[in-house]
């Protein structure tokens, strides 16, 4: 198999941002997901961050699965567990497999207090969409 070229990988991400900043939502998850690992850009995990949010506002489920693990490690945001859960929550009623066992190694790492307050939220958005 042979590896994209540098100028082929450059090409594609620069559709993916014109995609993505034309509101393509698979392009702005793929594009979160390039410079959270460094794929064809600089590894930047505010920006990885900012695409993830975009998407994830737009209902894509693996970016806010993607998004809740980096508020969860503190990448390119502030650390925030309590939020990484909530919409970990989300992306598992959104039914992302990978949501539902990043929730249930996150639910271990949360104290009692914090697990409190992250439940309590995920019901007060429950509340709100009905």
């Amino acid at each position: 198999m042979q590896m994209p070229s540098d100028d082929s990988l450059a090409r594609r991400i620069e559709s993916l941002r014109f995609a993505a900043e034309d509101g393509h939502v698979e392009s702005m998850f793929l594009l979160g997901t390039a410079y959270a690992q460094g794929k064809g850009v600089p590894r930047d995990d505010a920006l990885a961050a900012r695409w993830f949010h975009q998407a994830a506002r737009k209902g894509h489920a693996r970016a806010r699965t993607s998004l809740a693990y980096l508020y969860s490690v503190g990448r390119g945001v502030r650390r925030d567990p309590v939020l990484a859960y909530v919409l970990l929550s989300q992306a598992v009623a959104e039914g992302d497999p990978l949501a539902r066992d990043l929730i249930v190694r996150l639910r271990r790492c949360l104290t009692p207090q914090q697990l409190k307050e992250a439940e309590k939220r995920v019901a007060k958005q429950l509340a709100g969409t009905r």
